[in-house]
């Protein structure tokens, strides 16, 4: 071969292979930039070859599985949001049981009845929540829902030992066939099963609600802290009707100062009817509490007061009993407010029946206490107080007003028996006792030692003292008083001033119907019957218009001072008017008839009648000589027959008497 022909074939093969370098190229970065297949490798064995690249076949899309996709995807995402809100609710419901748990106290067991479920709290955290439709709940309805060891029934009896709270809208009715219903209690107050009204409602009828302990199942201990309770709050309600309350209650540790067994709060509400509250260590406390209504409620054996009223408002009440209670039957305190204390009945409590304190323009009426340790009704740094139709029976005082009240007026007030009726203490300023009356006071009728004190119309029976005016008291004043038996009625002791006796009526009284030590006391008017002095005088005084009738000494002073007697008239059995030696004496325009009229260093002025008796006061002088007389002549004759002598022997005549 020639190079001529050799030079030929070769550029024909390099033509050749260029051309299939230039088509491999194209491809190769054709496919780089589609980001298609790579080309398939050529066999070294193949014979060399021109390929030409076939592009992909791309399947057309699928609206369907596109939309089935999305909305899978939305599916997910809807679960997601259903299940963070739901976290968000338990969260939330955790966190208001947490809150509701905190002000309860932390107790351990505690039931949350809501609209529409009940949760169940342990120890501060929400194990169990239970859907329910809406209504009032039973206790059968609380004890599907709440596990067995919670609640439990037979016979009648429900126990539970977990603290119940209501909220808004909701109302716990215990009635038949539920009988009782005991709360356990335990040695902390986080043991005590308490009921919380919330602002729900709870009602009892017919029902005794009491507290147990849960070794003895006897009743919880006064003394425990862990004693059930019932807290009645701000528009919540309690009503019991034909039931008992009894054994519930914290008692009181110097900080907190305990709980009554029934605590209505700030605006609650509800009613008390034909039920009884007993052995409970305040029986009720109405604290702020708004309209509730107590009709025929007894509050008996309670560790210490009965009822307790303490800035209440709209409270009615009727046919109220407070007996037996460790302290006072019935306490008004806190806030003075519209309602009016009324229709109550108090016997045998440790303290006093009733006690008012701090109360401005607060009305008692209708009540009535018999036999308390202390009295009857105690009245204490109040003002513009009105009492009526108070009676009190055999109380160590049955009003005692003291530690600066003022303005008191007690009307129709009636007492008897006890040591003293009224006493009104020293710190009191302005008390009027107006158409009473007080019978068998073993000290006195009335104790004064505050000032500007008036008696009007008063009636004083068979008491030592009627009225005694103690050291300190100013501007007193006895307007129309009546004093029947007793040892002594008005005695006024020294160191008192501006002391005014008006129109006395005083019969039959045994030592003195006046004594006074009161510098210028005035005695006007009136008229003393019996007794052993009409008027004892040991200051100066004026008495006038006034007459003393029967008494054995009509007027008696020992004043170091003038004393003088205006226009009096006396009818003494033995002394008209006696001064003692020192005792400056005046006597003007009176009439004294007596065995001895004067006596003493008397100086009279104007016309003065004096004289003996009357002769109907001598014949009851007489008489009663003469009817002892023939009593003892029937003594004697008695004693002769008994003794055998059938009559009595004549004397013999003297000798020639006959003749």
């Amino acid at each position: 071969m020639t190079g001529r022909h050799r030079l030929g074939r070769l550029a024909a093969a390099g033509a050749v292979l260029g051309t299939v370098g230039v088509l491999l190229s194209g491809e190769l970065f054709g496919g780089v930039a589609n980001a298609a297949p790579a080309p398939a490798r050529v066999h070294p064995a193949a014979p060399t070859a021109v390929h030409v690249a076939v592009p992909l076949q791309v399947p057309p899309p699928d609206p369907e599985a596109a939309e089935r996709a999305a909305a899978q995807a939305r599916a997910r995402a809807q679960a997601a949001a259903r299940a963070a809100r739901a976290a968000a609710k338990r969260a939330e419901a955790a966190r208001k049981v947490r809150v509701t748990w905190e002000k309860r106290g932390r107790p351990h067991r505690m039931a949350v009845v809501r609209t529409n479920r009940i949760d169940v709290v342990t120890d501060g955290r929400l194990t169990r929540q239970i859907g329910r439709g809406g209504g009032a709940i039973t206790i059968s309805t609380l004890d599907r829902a709440l596990p067995s060891d919670w609640l439990a029934t037979s016979d009648g009896t429900a126990t539970l030992s977990a603290a119940i709270v209501l909220t808004p809208g909701t109302a716990l009715e215990v009635g038949d066939p539920i009988k009782r219903l005991e709360l356990i209690g335990g040695a902390t107050p986080q043991d005590a099963a308490a009921i919380y009204t919330g602002s729900g409602r709870v009602s009892l009828k017919g029902v005794t609600l009491t507290s147990a302990d849960p070794a003895t199942r006897q009743a919880v201990a006064p003394t425990s802290p862990g004693r059930p309770f019932v807290a009645v709050s701000a528009r919540g309600r309690f009503d019991a009707v034909d039931s008992t309350i009894s054994d519930l209650g914290t008692p009181s540790t110097g900080i907190d100062g305990g709980r009554a067994g029934v605590t209505f709060n700030l605006g609650a509400l509800g009613s008390l009817v034909r039920t009884t509250l007993q052995r409970n260590t305040t029986g009720v406390e109405l604290s702020r509490s708004d309209a509730v209504h107590l009709e025929d409620v007894a509050f008996t054996e309670s560790v210490g007061d009965g009822l307790v009223l303490t800035g209440d408002r709209g409270t009615t009440m009727k046919g109220i009993r407070a007996v037996g209670n460790g302290d006072n039957g019935v306490v008004v305190a806190g806030e003075s407010s519209d309602r009016a204390v009324t229709g109550i009945t108090t016997s045998g409590n440790g303290g006093y029946g009733v006690v008012v304190i701090g109360q401005t323009g607060t009305t008692l009426s209708g009540i009535a206490t018999t036999g308390d340790q202390s009295g009857g009704l105690r009245i204490n740094r109040s003002t513009d107080l009105r009492v009526t139709d108070f009676s009190a029976t055999d109380q160590p005082a049955g009003v005692y007003v003291h530690v600066s009240s003022a303005r008191i007026a007690l009307d129709h007030v009636r007492t008897s028996g006890g040591r003293r009726g009224v006493v009104v203490e020293k710190s009191t300023d302005g008390l009027e006792l107006r158409d009473s009356s007080i019978d068998g006071s073993r000290v006195a009728g009335v104790g004064i030692g505050g000032k500007h004190v008036l008696l009007s119309g008063v009636r004083i029976s068979d008491s030592r003292a009627a009225v005694r005016v103690e050291r300190g008291a100013v501007g007193i004043r006895l307007a129309g008083l009546v004093v029947e038996g007793g040892r002594d009625g008005v005695v006024t002791t020294p160191g008192t001033t501006g002391v005014v006796i008006a129109d006395l009526m005083a019969r039959n009284v045994a030592s003195d119907a006046v004594r006074t030590a009161s510098t210028d006391a005035e005695i006007i008017g009136g008229r003393i019957t019996g007794g052993t002095t009409g008027i004892d005088v040991a200051a100066a005084c004026t008495i006038s218009g006034i007459t003393i009738d029967g008494a054995a000494e009509g007027i008696h002073s020992r004043s170091p001072d003038l004393v003088r007697a205006d226009e009096v008239r006396i009818d003494a059995l033995d002394l008209g008017v006696n001064a003692m030696p020192g005792s400056p004496f005046h006597l003007t325009g009176s009439s004294v008839h007596a065995l001895e009229a004067l006596r003493g260093p008397i100086q009279q002025h104007g016309t003065n009648d004096l004289s003996l008796p009357p002769l109907n006061l001598l014949s009851a002088i007489g008489l009663p000589l003469i009817l002892l007389a023939i009593v003892l002549e029937q003594v004697h004759t008695t004693r002769q027959r008994r003794a055998g002598v059938r009559r009595r022997r004549l004397p013999p005549v003297p000798v020639g008497a006959t003749g």
